[in-house]
């Protein structure tokens, strides 16, 4: 179950929520998939960026309009993407999430497209409510340090380009398309159990 801490966080703020979620674990079917370990927040009408820039509404993209704490999956060059759809309903905002650790140190789900491949995530979770959905979020680790940079893959071309709304995990391997060169042992980078 989620604090009623972040749940208030999903509606008023979806980038401090991009940063919330990483060291959550992502449970299907109650089994845990992996740990959260890189977001991208989109934030509406206003971001061309995001899905609903200029407030586009299509049958596609029509789950990012609900509430907060739905799911939001799309496709795009035959991959599943997973986002959590923020803000109140009609506010079309959400985080993609773009990577996960698992459990057993493999990476297999270190990208948007290999992490729904990996837990077989797809359109079926479009549209459904996270309270009741078989896929899950759990409060797990803190980061020990949260780094941001652009977001991978968008085409705009304007300001929303460079804005630094991609979020994740300082120097965890399992980051998507990160410097080689500054990683660290996977259980360095989070905080130590109880503190």
């Amino acid at each position: 179950m989620l604090s009623n801490e972040f749940q208030q966080l999903m509606q008023q703020d979806t980038a401090a929520t991009a940063k919330a979620l990483l060291g959550m674990s992502l449970l299907l079917d109650g089994a845990v998939l992996g740990r959260i370990v890189e977001t991208e927040a989109y934030l509406g009408s206003e971001d061309s960026a995001c899905h609903s820039a200029g407030g586009r509404r299509t049958p596609k993209n029509a789950s990012m309009y609900l509430p907060a704490g739905h799911w939001y999956v799309y496709q795009i060059y035959g991959h599943q993407m997973l986002n959590l759809v923020t803000k109140g309903e009609g506010v079309a905002e959400a985080v993609l999430i773009r990577a996960l650790e698992l459990p057993d140190g493999r990476l297999l789900a270190n990208g948007p497209g290999k992490l729904t491949r990996f837990a077989g995530i797809d359109k079926r979770f479009d549209g459904q409510n996270l309270a009741a959905s078989s896929l899950q979020l759990a409060a797990d680790r803190r980061p020990v340090q949260i780094s941001s940079r652009p977001r991978i893959g968008v085409t705009c071309t304007d300001r929303w380009r460079d804005q630094p709304l991609g979020f994740y995990v300082a120097g965890n391997r399992h980051v998507s398309k990160i410097s080689k060169s500054s990683l660290l042992a996977d259980e360095d980078t989070w905080e130590k159990a109880g503190k």
